[in-house]
């Protein structure tokens, strides 16, 4: 069982890592290549003569540099996620790493530039020198925050979505393997038996639950109810958009017109049916 848990983090954490990078790379060439275009657009719009390597070279030491820094900001934010429960302090570490992220990403692409524009370009480049060092930095770090955060961003929400796909994989093995639904109720996880649904109505970002022994409001979509419910072994139908039932306890389906239906349940409880889940309600009647 542990094997099994530490092997689907790994495969979670694998999954983060290439599309994050994926992502971020990607972007980062797009805006590297929009940069440079635009410089040497801006530079034929004005009638001035520009060395057409100068805009890649510029855009592209910066580029190259956050590419390299990113594989840092990986392993960091593994270390120091944020999430619920320790965002505030993991904030406190991503601010600090943020600067030296910055200061080592100025560093690196300055003295790249001062070591290549001279052979490239046949420019005498001095980086630090104008407005002055200080200037510099500060020009350079407000863009680099909005990098590193952005970065930081994407790295959460896909951390997130993880965390939920395991979530939802777990609690769909666990109705597999024991028929039992696992449901978030406000702040408590129930485990609900499976073979006791009756109904379930969307309710914003929550689900109302009918079962044979009560109703429960969980944090769960449609969607994943039914996914567990099939794993549970449990016949159910989407008959609505925003509604589903146990196929088993249907008595009575009875058109209303215009294509829609009225469900009729063993119970006597009444649900509606659209005409886009006929073909489905059919196989039940």
């Amino acid at each position: 069982m542990e094997n099994r848990e530490y092997n689907l983090e790994q495969d979670a954490e694998r999954r983060l890592r290439l599309t994050a990078m994926i992502a971020v790379f990607s972007l980062t060439l797009i805006m590297m290549t929009l940069n440079a275009s635009s410089l040497l657009m801006e530079a034929s719009r004005d009638g001035r003569e520009i060395n057409p390597l100068f805009p890649w070279l510029s855009e592209g030491t910066s580029a190259f540099y956050i590419l390299v820094l990113f594989f840092g900001l990986l392993w960091l934010e593994r270390r120091f996620p944020i999430e619920r429960g320790t965002w505030r302090r993991n904030l406190v570490v991503h601010a600090g790493a943020a600067l030296v992220w910055s200061s080592l990403h100025i560093l690196a692409m300055g003295l790249t530039r001062e070591a290549i524009y001279p052979a490239l370009l046949g420019w005498d480049y001095r980086f630090f020198s104008y407005p002055g060092p200080f200037e510099v930095f500060l020009y350079e770090l407000r863009k680099d925050l909005v990098t590193y955060t952005l970065q930081l961003m994407t790295l959460t929400a896909l951390r997130t979505i993880e965390w939920h796909r395991m979530e939802a994989a777990a609690a769909r093995r666990d109705a597999r393997e024991t028929q039992r639904l696992t449901l978030k109720c406000g702040g408590r996880i129930m485990h609900l038996e499976a073979m006791n649904f009756l109904t379930a109505k969307a309710a914003g970002n929550y689900v109302e639950i009918e079962f044979q022994t009560g109703s429960h409001l969980a944090r769960i979509t449609l969607a994943e109810l039914q996914n567990q419910l099939v794993e549970a072994r449990v016949d159910a139908v989407r008959c609505h958009r925003s509604w589903l039932v146990n196929r088993a306890q249907i008595r009575e389906i009875r058109p209303t017109g215009e294509g829609d239906v009225e469900i009729t349940l063993d119970s006597g409880r009444q649900v509606p049916g659209s005409r886009r889940y006929r073909d489905q309600l059919k196989r039940a009647n």
